[in-house]
């Protein structure tokens, strides 16, 4: 019996099985591009027309924050901001909606990957939803005026979220404007 084990012990231990399924390594950004290229003009006048835009980094590992305000509504703030982690796709997705659910908020069917609605405040809602198609969760806050048009926004939001939108002029990504020559360009000819 001893000598079977040892026998056992002494054969080659098999290969590990591959799958087939394995994906390579996620990319990693070391940035996000800002407001104008995550939001296009055209895309912008669509989802909040009649509205001004200005840009603020909301934190160092955050993407920007894309603040909207209208002359017409003076009321109404609108904030976007994108938060990119690749632990996203992988998470639990009750997991990553449980703070929001206990903190009152409703789930929003339909809507990326899983998303959750709150009203933080009398006048105030704000929408967290997690895109299915990038490892990123855009969170919208809409104050004062029609609230409800926040799902609307992070859809459009949503949808404009391309892994190329998020490469776009990143350090890992191509500058949009790869190839064309510019004024920059003539100067540093030999």
């Amino acid at each position: 019996m001893a000598l079977a084990l040892v026998g056992c012990r002494s054969r080659p231990a098999d290969p590990p099985a591959e799958d087939a399924g394995n994906l390579p390594p996620p990319v990693t950004r070391t940035a996000l591009p800002d407001c104008d290229v995550l939001l296009p003009a055209d895309d912008r006048e669509l989802m909040l027309p009649g509205f001004t835009m200005t840009q603020e980094r909301s934190c160092p590992t955050c993407g920007p924050l894309c603040a909207f305000r209208s002359e017409s509504e003076p009321g109404v703030a609108v904030s976007i901001t994108w938060d990119c982690n690749t632990r996203h796709p992988q998470a639990d997705l009750h997991g990553l909606m449980a703070p929001s659910l206990q903190a009152g908020g409703v789930e929003v069917p339909a809507l990326g990957r899983a998303a959750v609605r709150r009203t933080p405040a009398q006048g105030m809602s704000q929408v967290l939803a997690w895109d299915d198609d990038t490892d990123c969760a855009v969170v919208v806050t809409w104050l004062g005026g029609e609230t409800e048009r926040a799902v609307d926004v992070a859809r459009s939001a949503l949808i404009a979220t391309t892994p190329a939108v998020l490469d776009a002029g990143t350090a890992t990504g191509d500058d949009a404007d790869a190839g064309e020559p510019d004024a920059g360009d003539a100067l540093k000819a030999p």
